[in-house]
């Protein structure tokens, strides 16, 4: 084989075309980026409170502390949401972090659109709007409930489906928790995986169809807890609150090798989500 000789002068230009490239990359001008205004606001004819949470995004390019988990709380925004002939304004609650009003003087209506309104002293304006949902809210039918019974700890895993409403267009979501008490008498609710079935589904190419679901195992791994009910939430969403769950729920930041996913918005001026939802919970006695 013969190896050609790289001649003196063609080294010389490669070299310094090397260095060219260094000091091009080293004073790339980064563009200032300011915070945005990050809201999300989910309302409904069920809830006779109206809240809003209002946080500020991070810059592009500026550090932050390693114990900066969260994001900034806005405390001093004038809030307000209507339904194109009046309107309420939401105080902040220091305990909650959010914007909250009582909606027993501003009804909620299905099938009505409701514009929701942001400004700061800062000059940030972000306005949204969503639809209150009018479909019927599917009943849910239990299928099977099994029982493990492992080294004594009794476990259980719930069955369940319900069938879409004839007439496309419904986004739904669904979600399953369990009610523990303790020896002491103190109860909390925890949310329990669903081993089949999406949390968050559409009638697209499935109209009229039943959509099944299956909890993971749910029972007592500590002695001291027992189990009581199942509660299943059902809600029949309008299109921005399932965008913007679908496409958290999609992302997937501790993933390499997952492919981007740009979370929805709906915000003007601004990130996240003003949506609506209508729903219903049942519970199941699993003693």
């Amino acid at each position: 084989m013969k190896i050609k000789k790289i001649k003196p002068a063609i080294l010389v230009f490669i070299l310094f075309s090397l260095f060219g490239c260094e000091s091009m990359i080293s004073d790339v001008a980064v563009p200032e980026s300011k915070p945005k205004l990050v809201i999300n606001s989910y309302i409904s004819a069920e809830n006779d409170t109206l809240k809003v949470n209002i946080q500020e995004s991070r810059p592009l390019y500026v550090p932050s502390s390693n114990y900066e988990f969260g994001y900034p709380v806005v405390t001093d925004a004038t809030v307000k949401i209507s339904d194109g002939s009046k309107s309420i304004t939401l105080i902040y609650n220091d305990i909650q972090k959010k914007y909250i009003a009582i909606s027993d003087v501003f009804n909620i209506e299905p099938g009505s659109t409701y514009y929701l309104e942001v400004t700061t002293p800062r000059g940030d304006l972000a306005t949204s709007r969503c639809t209150i949902p009018v479909s019927v809210i599917p009943e849910i039918e239990i299928t099977n409930i099994e029982t493990f019974n492992d080294y004594g700890y009794i476990e259980k895993v719930v069955s369940f489906r319900f069938k879409d409403v004839a007439g496309e267009g419904d986004f739904y979501h669904v979600q399953a928790g369990i009610l523990y008490v303790t020896e002491f008498g103190e109860d909390f609710m925890g949310e329990t995986y669903l081993e089949k079935g999406e949390p968050f589904d559409s009638d697209v190419n499935k109209d009229g169809s039943y959509f099944l679901y299956k909890t993971g195992r749910i029972g007592g791994q500590d002695p001291n807890q027992t189990w009581l009910h199942i509660y299943i939430f059902i809600g029949v969403t309008d299109e921005n609150y399932f965008n913007y769950h679908r496409s958290v729920t999609n992302f997937q930041d501790d993933n390499p090798f997952s492919e981007p996913t740009p979370v929805y918005t709906n915000i003007t001026g601004g990130l996240g989500v003003f949506g609506s939802y209508s729903g219903r919970i049942i519970s199941i006695n699993l003693k």
